[in-house]
């Protein structure tokens, strides 16, 4: 293949990929890519000249114009009169805080609040310097500013689709609390600069480190009684909970239960802790008509080969 041949057919590669990279979306099921410091001194590295500001930037912050909407509609569900007569600033400071969950929203909504403000208002900025994107704006007195990395970006819309989709999963609220912590606690090292009326951001960091990419349904594991509670039948290969982030889906005395492999000790897990991960579901027992296709049910027929 000639050169020329072989540089039309990159070209021509390149925009397949950035046309369907749109079309698909989150279908698409890509790696993620974070920067990680090692050293003190990094050398510099050389990259092309930046795409069209809309093949990336646009699209992330129509997500958060969505995701800014998709919060205000959860916040205003839970509590219709938070909005009523109150600044923005003013519902930041009225919003609960008696548990995690409800701490890192806060916060989350407390971001996002800077980055609305920095897209709408007449004397917002948003710029983007050596791959992180700057938010400011003059307001009411007060200079407001969020930088922060695309990633970060896409963590916090993460962040807000599982709040809003955790309302109506059976998840209970302590699973829903450790993943909405781990995209709390990798959206910290995504901010690099935060200034607003309190210019501190809370920080959360939680004990347990979860999977939040990837969780594995395992159905009704087997379980063995102990003496305070019970141990599950995982097998060596399965064991490590970094390698093979497990969800089991256990049912005792009717309840249905939904413990990650993170929550076990020595596959063990206690009465007393079992509590935390009940399902929340209609009847104890029956899961949401869509989790039937993360179980596939094929009849194995005995002596039929493979295809």
């Amino acid at each position: 293949m000639s050169v020329a041949s072989a540089t039309a057919l990159a070209g021509s590669m390149a925009a397949c990929a950035k046309r369907y990279r749109r079309v698909l979306g989150a279908a698409a099921r890509l790696p993620e890519h974070r920067e990680i410091e090692l050293y003190d001194k990094r050398k510099k590295l050389h990259f092309d000249e930046n795409e069209a500001r809309e093949t990336w930037l646009d699209e992330r912050l129509a997500a958060v114009r969505i995701a800014t909407a998709a919060l205000d509609d959860a916040l205003d569900a839970a509590d219709p009169l938070l909005h009523e007569g109150k600044t923005t600033w003013e519902k930041y400071l009225a919003l609960p805080r008696m548990t995690a969950t409800e701490k890192m929203v806060a916060e989350v909504y407390r971001t996002l609040r800077i980055l609305r403000i920095a897209m709408t208002h007449a004397q917002g900025r948003i710029e983007v310097r050596e791959g992180v994107i700057w938010f400011a704006c003059n307001f009411g007195r007060c200079a407001l500013s969020v930088n922060l990395t695309p990633a970060g970006l896409d963590l916090l819309c993460g962040f807000v689709a599982y709040y809003v989709e955790s309302f109506v999963t059976p998840y209970s609220a302590t699973y829903v609390e450790w993943m909405l912590g781990q995209y709390f606690t990798e959206l910290m090292d995504e901010v690099k600069k935060f200034a607003d009326e309190d210019r501190i951001l809370f920080q959360f960091q939680q004990s347990v480190r979860v999977n939040r990419h990837l969780r594995l349904d395992c159905e009704n594991p087997k379980l063995k009684r102990t003496g305070d509670g019970y141990a599950i039948e995982i097998g060596k290969r399965y064991e490590d909970a970094n390698v093979y982030p497990i969800d089991f889906f256990c049912v005792i005395d009717d309840r249905l239960y939904i413990v990650p492999a993170e929550a076990l000790k020595d596959g063990a897990i206690s009465h007393v802790a079992l509590d935390a991960w009940l399902a929340r579901t209609s009847d104890q027992m029956s899961l949401p008509a869509d989790f039937r296709w993360r179980f596939a049910r094929e009849r194995m027929v005995i002596g039929q080969p493979m295809t």
